[in-house]
């Protein structure tokens, strides 16, 4: 592969773009040259920690259960709908406690509509409260004894990151699986075939050429989500090779306008005006923003620089529109604001690319050398991104912001 001058990395990581261009960048190697060593490792490290966590969980399993049962059982009392949890369990201490409540309230209800005592209605709400507090007792206590095994191996969640849902490499499994082992992770190492619960390869090399990409979503409206929070509005696109997962998403960032400085408030504004973007809603700053996240353990090939770009990097100052230090913390997270150039090549479905660079400086020239990529798919770019783009330019994601947040009488529209 060919070199990028360190002119161009240092004045781009400026956020200047330099005038002299780069060669373009030739056929990356097949495998990055640290990712053997570390996914052995990786494997090595992860039999014993998947080995706990497949007791840990066979200890919660059923708290996990029993906490959604008191859940399910609560709102079938808050909803006065018993069809929500029937049968009940007879063995079930808080089943049972809730299908006599719903029998002795049908029988108050009945009460109550032959006598209309108000005394009655009172016992009605006094009885659902004890069993609510009753239920909520039960939640507590089946927390505090999760919390209690789950404090037995307080660094295992830690641990479990980097092995929970890894593509393993079996040779590696199996030098750590002493024979009559039980655990399922050793088992299906054994097994020599695809397992439940595991993915294996049978050389770390294969690793590199386990590629799953997810085609860009389609975009809808702002709205809450099911947890109180604000959701919709956003397309993106995931690529995992390996162990390594890379996602690129476009969404608009909104922020409180009497929290940002007014400086900043006006280059918003400038920004959308620029792109003749409507944004009529004078309670908020916005601007179409992209969400990167690249989510590996540590550099596969001892590269210091991720580029994110367009194209081959032939024209780099007119390709590349985000950068990162790859020494730094893990996973990569980064969300900024992104111009009318970059959008208008999203929309046209023009395909982006992750480079990794090592800026090498004991070459009798300090260069930097790409060493690897990946790419991301563009099928259903073209048209997620431009349903998004239009969303925040034409007006309607400002009207559905008017719609969830109601201005308050006489607050100001533009």
């Amino acid at each position: 592969m060919r070199t990028l001058p360190l002119l161009f990395l240092t004045l781009l990581m400026a956020g200047v773009v330099p005038a002299l261009l780069p060669s373009p960048l030739e056929a990356q190697e097949p495998v990055p040259p640290r990712m053997v060593a570390d996914e052995l490792e990786r494997s090595r490290m992860c039999v014993p920690v998947l080995a706990r966590l497949e007791v840990l969980n066979s200890e919660l399993e059923p708290l996990a259960l029993r906490v959604d049962r008191i859940g399910r059982l609560y709102e079938a009392v808050a909803l006065e709908d018993s069809l929500r949890v029937t049968p009940f369990d007879d063995a079930s201490d808080d089943d049972r406690r809730v299908r006599d409540w719903f029998r002795s309230d049908s029988e108050l209800a009945e009460r109550y509509l032959e006598t209309e005592d108000e005394a009655v209605l009172e016992e009605r709400r006094t009885r659902r409260t004890e069993l609510e507090d009753e239920l909520e007792e039960a939640f507590r206590a089946v927390s505090e004894q999760a919390d209690g095994i789950l404090a037995r191996d307080p660094a295992l969640p830690g641990q479990a990151a980097q092995c929970d849902g890894a593509i393993l490499v079996r040779p590696a499994v199996m030098e750590r699986c002493p024979e009559g082992d039980g655990s399922q992770i050793c088992a299906e190492a054994r097994s020599g075939e695809t397992g439940q619960r595991y993915r294996f390869v049978d050389a770390a090399e294969d690793l590199w050429d386990v590629e799953q990409l997810r085609p860009w979503t389609s975009p809808t409206g702002i709205g809450p989500r099911p947890d109180g929070l604000l959701g919709g509005g956003q397309t993106s696109t995931l690529l995992r090779r390996g162990n390594v997962q890379l996602a690129l998403g476009l969404e608009p960032l909104i922020r409180v306008r009497d929290e940002v400085p007014a400086e900043e408030a006006a280059e918003f504004d400038q920004y959308l005006e620029e792109m003749g973007f409507q944004f009529d809603d004078p309670r908020f700053v916005m601007s179409p923003a992209l969400l990167v996240e690249l989510d590996m353990d540590q550099p596969l090939a001892d590269e210091t620089l991720y580029l994110l770009h367009f194209g081959d990097l032939s024209a780099p100052a007119e390709q590349v529109f985000w950068t990162a230090q790859a020494d730094q913390d893990r996973p990569i997270r980064d969300t900024f604001p992104v111009g009318e150039g970059v959008l208008v090549r999203l929309m046209s479905g023009e395909e982006v690319t992750l480079t990794a660079v090592r800026i090498d400086e004991d070459a009798a020239e300090v260069q930097g050398q790409p060493l690897y990529q990946l790419g991301l798919t563009n099928v259903g770019q073209a048209e997620a991104v431009t349903a998004l783009v239009a969303y925040m330019a034409q007006g309607f994601l400002a009207d559905d912001l008017r719609s969830l947040f109601p201005p308050e009488e006489g607050t100001p529209e533009e």
